[in-house]
């Protein structure tokens, strides 16, 4: 009997050899990602009234600023705004064009000004 246990726990040995590795490659094999945050900003810009160039006009747009954390720094691009005000779905798909998942939506915590709300995207790293 004692041969047969000896066997068997060299048999037991022998297979845990050969599978931890491939458990140890399964669990260093996270998948990375990186986070973007897209953020309102208000562009404001003045306009002269006709035939009176006192009046002012003061016009308020909406633009997006996505910025991803890097290495040296933050790299942001701008969706600035447009005469129809669609900066938001510019932003949208030009990120879901690059491969960017939407997360979260959520409100603008300290900024009264723009009752927007902040996304937030990830990717698998590249």
């Amino acid at each position: 009997m004692s041969k047969v246990g000896l066997m068997a726990a060299v048999i037991v040995a022998v297979v845990g050899t050969i599978i931890a590795p491939s458990l140890v490659v399964r669990a260093q094999g996270t998948t990375r990602f990186e986070y973007a945050r897209v953020t309102p900003y208000i562009e404001r810009s003045v306009a002269e009234g006709p035939n009176i160039p006192q009046w002012k006009t003061v016009l308020e747009r909406i633009g997006y600023r996505a910025c991803v954390a890097g290495v040296k720094g933050w790299a942001c691009q701008e969706f600035k705004p447009t005469e129809s005000n669609d900066a938001l779905r510019i932003a949208l798909v030009h990120l879901g064009t690059d491969g960017w998942e939407l997360v979260s939506a959520a409100p603008e915590v300290g900024n009264v000004n723009t009752p927007e709300l902040t996304y937030l995207f990830k990717r698998q790293t590249r």
